[in-house]
């Protein structure tokens, strides 16, 4: 199956809680993407499971479920396009890519119309930053936040865990950016990376 068609531009957003993932999704909203998470077809499989405000280690489990169970590493990422293609939007951008089989299948649904973005930052300031928003479902102590990073790394885990490590070593040097700096800096390194590519689109 080909998706290709139905698509001018598909971002894959990947990287660490906290990073700054979410800040790129706004942005690329402003510029009339469509974007949704990987988590948000997770927490409907929650949902209907009863688990209505899951917490991050719940999202993990059934995410790692769902790849296990279906034998398709990149099940939710497929199922999300799948979803976007029927919304009729020609730019979309997925968020929280974290196994390497989501890219892959991305790729394999639209070509040379996927890119791949990765976002870091240091994890202190990734913990400064998820103390600071609360989200919902975030640990709310270092020993948390560290156990719950070295597991969204893949470290320890199996290859249909979550295995962000590996996906950010696929991002290009030029769509990999370190979010260390100023709010000011970040956007203007979103805004030259819209640019970059965007004779692919009319936004």
């Amino acid at each position: 199956m080909s998706l290709i068609d139905n698509f001018d531009l598909v971002v894959g957003i990947t990287g660490l809680k906290a990073g700054g993932k979410d800040e790129l999704s706004r942005v690329l909203k402003t510029h009339g993407f469509n974007v949704r998470r990987v988590s948000d077809a997770v927490r409907e499989e929650c949902a209907s499971r009863g688990i209505t405000d899951p917490s991050v280690e719940q999202l993990m489990d059934v995410g790692d479920w769902g790849r296990k169970h279906s034998g398709d590493n990149g099940y939710w990422a497929g199922r999300l396009l799948e979803m976007q293609a029927q919304e009729n939007n020609r730019q979309t951008a997925i968020n929280g890519l974290r196994n390497p089989g989501e890219i892959e299948t991305l790729q394999r649904l639209v070509s040379s119309r996927f890119v791949l973005v990765g976002i870091t930052a240091p994890t202190w300031l990734r913990y400064q930053r998820a103390m600071k928003r609360q989200q919902g479902g975030d640990p709310a102590e270092l020993e948390g936040f560290l156990k719950m990073d070295d597991r969204d790394r893949g470290i320890g885990q199996p290859i249909a865990g979550q295995q962000v490590d590996r996906c950010l070593a696929l991002v290009d040097p030029e769509n990999l950016y370190c979010n260390d700096g100023t709010l000011a800096e970040f956007e203007q390194w979103i805004k030259s990376f819209i640019l970059r590519h965007s004779s692919k689109f009319s936004g």
